[in-house]
């Protein structure tokens, strides 16, 4: 049986960075290189929080490993 929340997209660099096992500053970093495919959730701005889906942190995860 799937969890409701497996399927559900990461919503911010700290729930990011427990899956990657790294600290918030250094998703904030992926993100701007561009090794990890985010995007910006609600207006865009600073503050915004992060969208990424859960296919795309595995799929990091393959080529890391």
């Amino acid at each position: 049986m799937t969890m409701p929340n497996e399927n559900r997209p990461l919503k911010t660099a700290k729930q990011i960075a427990h899956e990657l096992g790294v600290c918030e500053r250094t998703v904030t970093r992926m993100v701007r290189k561009g090794i990890l495919p985010a995007t910006k959730g609600g207006c865009g701005g600073r503050t915004s929080p992060l969208i990424l889906e859960r296919e795309a942190l595995k799929n990091l995860n393959r080529k890391k490993g």
